[in-house]
C-alpha cells in the first residue's frame, strides 16, 4: 500500500519532461548574459619571466556557466640585456595558443565570488634570437636562426571575481598551463662560423600563471 502510494504521488508531481542543465524550474527558459574580457598575466617559460596578454568571449548561462573561446600570446624576452647582442647562443620563446573554454560560476550575484574556467585548446611557440644577432658571415648565407613547433593545451584555472558595477567586473586569477610537450631546437653560429644547436626542454611552457583580467557584459 505505501509503495503503491508513493508511486502515485510520484506521477502527479512529475509531469513526464525531461530536466536539464540549462533550464530552469516550472518550464521557464534559461537566462542568457555574454561577456568579453582582456587580460595581462605573469608567467615563466622556459624558466624566464614572460608576459601574457590574452581575451575571452563567452555566452553566460542562467548566471553560473560561461562557455566561450579564449586567446592567448605570450613572450619571454621581458628584460632586454645588452650584453646578449653579441653572443648567438642566446634566444626567447615566443608564440601563443587558444581553443574553447568553459567556466562554472559560484554564487555570481555576490559582489566577490569565485569561478573556474579551464581552456582547452592548440598553440605554437617559436626560439627566436635574442637580440637579432647577425654576422658578416649570415649575410652571405642562410642560417635557420629559429625553429617552431605546434602543441596541445589545456590550462585549469580560478578567479576571484569583483562585481564593480552590472556590466564590469574585475577578475584575478590563476591558471596551470599544461602541454603535450614541444620538440624545439635553437640553432646558431659560433665564433668559428660552426653551426650550434640547443635543444628546448620539451616542457618548457608548462607552468603557472597569473593574471588580472577585466570584463564587460551581461552577466
Amino acid at each position: 500500500m505505501a509503495l503503491f502510494l508513493s508511486v502515485t504521488m510520484i506521477a502527479q508531481e512529475d509531469s513526464g519532461e525531461m530536466k536539464t542543465l540549462f533550464k530552469k524550474s516550472s518550464g521557464t527558459k534559461i537566462s542568457n548574459g555574454g561577456y568579453g574580457s582582456f587580460s595581462v598575466g605573469y608567467s615563466q617559460v622556459d624558466g624566464k619571466d614572460a608576459l601574457q596578454l590574452g581575451g575571452r568571449v563567452a555566452w553566460i548561462a542562467n548566471h553560473r556557466f560561461a562557455l566561450g573561446l579564449a586567446g592567448y600570446g605570450f613572450f619571454n624576452s621581458i628584460q632586454k640585456n645588452y650584453s646578449d647582442v653579441d653572443d648567438p647562443s642566446k634566444y626567447f620563446l615566443t608564440g601563443g595558443y587558444g581553443g574553447l573554454f568553459f567556466e562554472p560560476i559560484l554564487m555570481p550575484n555576490k559582489p566577490v565570488h569565485v569561478s573556474f574556467p579551464v581552456i582547452i585548446g592548440v598553440g605554437g611557440v617559436t626560439a627566436v634570437e635574442s637580440q637579432n644577432w647577425t654576422s658578416n658571415y649570415n649575410n652571405n648565407h642562410q642560417v635557420n636562426y629559429y625553429d617552431a613547433d605546434a602543441y596541445l593545451v589545456i590550462e585549469p584555472g580560478v578567479d576571484i571575481e569583483f562585481n564593480i558595477v552590472k556590466f564590469f567586473r574585475v577578475a584575478l586569477g590563476a591558471s596551470y598551463r599544461y602541454t603535450n610537450g614541444i620538440n624545439l631546437r635553437y640553432k646558431y653560429l659560433d665564433d668559428n662560423y660552426d653551426q650550434q644547436i640547443i635543444r628546448i626542454d620539451k616542457n618548457a611552457l608548462n607552468s603557472f600563471t597569473f593574471n588580472i583580467g577585466f570584463k564587460f557584459g551581461w552577466f
